[in-house]
């Protein structure tokens, strides 16, 4: 039989804290009183946006679907008999149905309890947050986690955290949105004030950089850029609406709903390509293996 991992219980509600598998001087810098605050505010926040987004998801999440497939094809075929495997950040269990043709168990874990209830799919579900994950260390043998490891918190603890819970030899297979994603959308905002109206995502320097740290081998590293295409500026900005992922990791932000006239700015100072509006997302494909 395939062990399952220990879990606190078979559905755990969302604990909005700090991640509990880090280094002392990543607890000390987490341990700060605003950075604390400001982390509560922005995962409730993340959760909200993809609770809503959940019944949209699956209709307008294209890009995610290319990077999947693309993150599937690391995964090395006919070693997974018996194994167990956390699809991290699984949403509404697009990834987890694949997942489970592959290996014996699969547990699907999310920040959104919609997401989670959106897919009729028979899996182990848990709703906790990644930062904070109820997984004992050395209790899985795969992880895998498409286009979700850029809302985590502290990126470098909870690469720390997925090292502590996968087996010695474990696989991790993870998409990063990093850096130069939404371009598109950040060009055309600023036409309107220099305020931030997307997310800041990390380096793919920093992201190499932390699996190192936690004590991964790097076993594959690709930077690909998917691109999805839309007929108007508005339809472009909506759709990242429309998957939940408006959420913004700094506090300069600009608060409130545009007026029309603002709007108006925003969509002609879209940039088009062939009179298109493109939504661009930068990604790090990472095969990773705990030795």
């Amino acid at each position: 039989m395939t062990a399952q991992p220990v879990l606190k219980t078979d559905l755990v509600q969302t604990q909005l804290v700090k991640p509990c598998l880090v280094s002392n001087d990543l607890n000390d810098e987490l341990n700060r009183e605003s950075s604390r605050e400001l982390n509560k505010d922005l995962k409730k926040s993340t959760q909200s946006k993809f609770s809503k987004a959940a019944a949209s998801y699956n209709t307008h999440a294209n890009v995610q679907k290319h990077a999947a497939s693309d993150l599937f094809s690391l995964i090395k075929p006919g070693i997974n008999k018996n194994k167990l495997c956390v699809d991290l950040g699984a949403g509404p269990l697009v990834n987890t149905h694949t997942l489970q043709s592959m290996f014996a168990s699969v547990v699907a874990i999310d920040l959104s309890l919609n997401m989670l209830q959106s897919s009729d799919l028979t899996a182990p579900k848990i709703c906790a947050d990644m930062d904070n994950l109820p997984l004992q260390a050395n209790s899985v043998d795969v992880i895998y986690s498409n286009f979700a490891v850029q809302w985590s918190a502290n990126f470098s603890a909870l690469m720390q955290s997925l090292y502590s819970i996968l087996k010695p030899g474990g696989q991790a297979y993870i998409s990063a949105v990093v850096e130069g994603s939404l371009n598109e959308i950040k060009t055309a905002f600023a036409a309107l004030d220099s305020n931030s109206h997307i997310n800041t995502f990390n380096s793919e320097l920093h992201i190499n950089q932390s699996v190192q740290k936690a004590g991964f081998t790097i076993n594959s590293a690709q930077k690909r850029i998917y691109t999805d295409e839309y007929i108007t500026p508005l339809k472009a900005i909506a759709s990242i609406k429309a998957i939940g992922a408006t959420t913004q990791n700094h506090t300069n932000t600009r608060q409130g709903l545009l007026t029309k006239s603002s709007l108006k700015k925003v969509c002609s100072a879209y940039p088009l390509i062939n009179n298109k509006a493109c939504v661009s997302y930068h990604v790090v494909l990472l095969s990773l293996e705990k030795h």
